[in-house]
């Protein structure tokens, strides 16, 4: 009951952010050009598509966490659980889809590299411009995280 309901809700968070206003392919039509790498972008998009699971502050208290099977991970405790280093690539790799979770099975996991590159495009925004935007929004999500550890 606890999967269909996170099923759901995931289904329903996917649908809706599907069908804002966009073109008939699910862009947006309009050019995205990137905003550099930056805390603020990092907290945006962690707050938009992070924190449902992890928590506002990331401590894996998020709303939907109740639903899921195993628990959500302290993401303020990835430099402690690492002996006192961020694990800049393997964040990366997870955020981008690279790296599997253990714990996240079949990927219940989002690839955000991949979300990211869908919001990015349309028919003015070549792959490279693409590419870059993804890039510092990945980027700017590992920068929110590193601020967020707590030793």
């Amino acid at each position: 009951m606890r999967n269909r309901l996170l099923a759901s809700g995931l289904a329903a968070a996917f649908i809706l952010a599907a069908t804002l206003p966009g073109r008939a392919d699910g862009t947006s039509g309009a050019s995205l050009m990137s905003e550099g790498i930056s805390l603020e972008l990092g907290r945006r998009d962690f707050i938009n598509y992070c924190a449902a699971c992890h928590g506002v502050g990331g401590e894996g208290d998020g709303t939907l966490g109740e639903f899921l099977t195993l628990a959500v991970p302290d993401l303020t405790r990835l430099s402690k659980l690492n002996s006192g280093i961020f694990p800049e690539e393997r964040v990366i790799g997870v955020i981008d889809g690279r790296s599997d979770v253990k714990v996240h099975g079949m990927r219940d996991m989002p690839v955000w590299g991949d979300w990211f590159n869908r919001e990015a495009a349309s028919a003015d925004t070549d792959r490279e411009a693409r590419e870059l935007v993804v890039n510092d929004r990945i980027q700017s999500l590992v920068t929110f995280l590193k601020s967020i550890q707590q030793n």
